[in-house]
């Protein structure tokens, strides 16, 4: 299974989880939480399996989406790998494939939408949080950044580096 896709058997199984109670209950349902961002904002998976953003106060869950700026910078603020292992941490918790669960967040389409802004220290940010696995679906978005003349040289480098052959 590639990165960032869910299985139907890992769907079924976050369904039945929340279904039965797991989880907390949410306007609109039922959520799982797997990582709480310094604002407090939570990310999870609600009874669909869809990735959704939770803020601090509460209120409907909203689906994860790469468009969503301030909650997209946040998550590549958190640490690669702190991320990661809540995400693991909390699934293994709710008796869920933690791997499995990690490999499903919407990585890649949050480093693309990042990457498309242009903004030097975010995309530093976006590079760096990438894992090896994901390289190869962002390959042509990191050729881009190794060629922008706008962004600073050690960017630029930084992709270079990250470019797989095709």
């Amino acid at each position: 299974m590639s990165a960032n896709a869910m299985s139907a058997g890992l769907r079924d199984l976050v369904r039945e989880l929340l279904d039965g109670g797991g989880g907390e209950p949410l306007e609109g349902g039922r959520f799982l939480p797997l990582v709480t961002l310094e604002s407090g904002a939570r990310v999870g998976l609600d009874s669909a399996a869809t990735w959704v953003v939770v803020a601090e106060g509460g209120g409907p869950a909203q689906a994860f989406a790469p468009d969503r700026g301030p909650i997209v910078f946040e998550v590549l603020e958190s640490k690669r790998d702190d991320f990661d292992a809540s995400i693991e941490a909390a699934a293994r918790a709710a008796g869920l494939p933690p791997e499995e669960v990690a490999f499903s967040f919407p990585a890649t389409h949050v480093v693309r939408a990042v990457l498309a802004r242009g903004l030097p220290s975010m995309t530093r940010l976006a590079l760096s949080w990438l894992r090896l696995t994901e390289v190869r679906a962002l390959r042509a978005d990191i050729v881009a950044v190794s060629r922008d003349p706008t962004m600073p040289v050690p960017i630029r480098d930084l992709a270079e580096r990250l470019t797989v052959p095709e």
